[in-house]
């Protein structure tokens, strides 16, 4: 074989599914021919790893190319050639060996769509290359957009309304989305013949993946349209607002419909995703619906007990702490903290007892005489 696809891809020969879908994840995303433009290096790179995934990924084709990666394309994997456990001996390592039982892996666009779903992990190169032939002229959903918004506790808590500007991708209002300049008409990909999708040869397996020419489409414009390109999407500045619901956390998804890219050949448009990032608060920590906060009292107030104002969410209390109480004591205000759809949290207060770093010649002889007495 030409190619180690374990080498590849970069991982072990006993990597695990997950492990090859990560490393495969990771490399697709650098190398996507759409992340680098008339870079003929990074786009046979991304055949490879194309060609390297679809066999790994599938554990019937993996155990075959494994077989003959061991036995040098010996394995027929039918049983049919007279070789105990599917080997036909009379042809081993001489290169004749062909595996037509191995062919029609399917489009690597396929692939793509069950690892990557409707996410934005090409999100700066739209729908380039999300679909194969087979689907390329039936409509499809755009891809979804994704944005982090930084809030405060306040608006975390309370809920709030947020306008952001945002550099929309739309779909190109000259050539509605084909990429062709208006009036110059499509042709179909000389590369693939109409397909979208070509095949390699690699040893005994034949790869299909989407036409690196045409991106999967089958067809390319007459004339790349002068507004967008050839891309069918063009980017239009707008103002979004958005609401933050009472009670999101930090780390909470906002998903706002139909704002994504737009979708091809009349499909439906991706959504807006919205990671929220929460500041944190001088006085408030927040683990789930329950608040927790800190007051430090002295020495004597702790052996005495005392009532000290606290700040709530809503409003300052006068919180009863009771005689005896030991530093790092949380004292739980209930129903305190934060409802949210129906769950009523607390509150705690935890209590830290201050320590004077200097004492005056009394105070040192008042302490000595309460040392006596304890």
């Amino acid at each position: 074989m030409a190619k180690d696809f374990y080498n590849v891809l970069g991982v072990a020969e006993n990597a695990s599914k997950a492990e090859i879908k990560k490393s495969f994840r990771s490399l697709a995303k650098k190398y996507h021919p759409d992340r680098n433009p008339g870079d003929k290096r990074a786009e046979e790179r991304f055949k490879d790893i194309s060609e390297a995934y679809e066999v790994l990924n599938d554990d019937k084709k993996r155990q075959q190319y494994d077989m003959m990666r061991k036995y040098g394309g010996a394995y027929a994997g039918s049983g049919d050639s007279g070789g105990p456990g599917g080997f036909d001996f009379s042809k081993f390592g001489n290169g004749s060996f062909r595996s037509e039982d191995l062919g029609g892996f399917g489009s690597f666009a396929d692939i793509f769509s069950s690892i990557f779903g409707d996410n934005d992990i090409f999100s700066q190169a739209g729908q380039t290359g999300r679909r194969s032939s087979r689907r390329g002229m039936s409509p499809s959903r755009g891809n979804n957009l994704s944005l982090n918004l930084s809030i405060n506790f306040e608006e975390a808590i309370n809920g709030a309304k947020k306008t952001i500007v945002l550099n929309k991708p739309e779909t190109c209002s000259t050539c509605s989305g084909s990429g062709a300049e208006p009036g110059s008409g499509q042709e179909t990909c000389p590369q693939c013949g109409g397909r979208g999708t070509i095949s390699t040869a690699q040893g005994a397996f034949s790869v299909s993946r989407p036409c690196p020419r045409c991106l999967g489409r089958g067809v390319m414009p007459g004339k790349a349209c002068h507004v967008c390109g050839g891309t069918g999407q063009t980017k239009v500045r707008k103002r979004i607002n958005i609401k933050i619901p009472a009670g999101i956390e930090d780390g909470g998804k906002i998903r706002l419909r139909g704002m994504g890219y737009p979708g091809r050949n009349g499909g439906t448009n991706g959504d807006l995703i919205v990671s929220v990032d929460v500041k944190k608060h001088q006085q408030f920590d927040r683990k789930g619906n329950d608040i927790y906060t800190k007051v430090e009292i002295s020495y004597p107030q702790a052996v005495l007990g005392c009532k000290i104002p606290v700040k709530t969410l809503s409003k300052s209390i006068s919180l009863t702490v009771p005689p005896g109480t030991a530093h790092g004591t949380k004292l739980r205000l209930k129903g305190m903290g934060l409802s949210v759809n129906g769950n009523q949290g607390d509150q705690y207060v935890e209590v830290t007892i201050s320590i004077p770093d200097k004492v005056s010649d009394k105070q040192k002889k008042i302490l000595e005489e309460l040392q006596k007495e304890l």
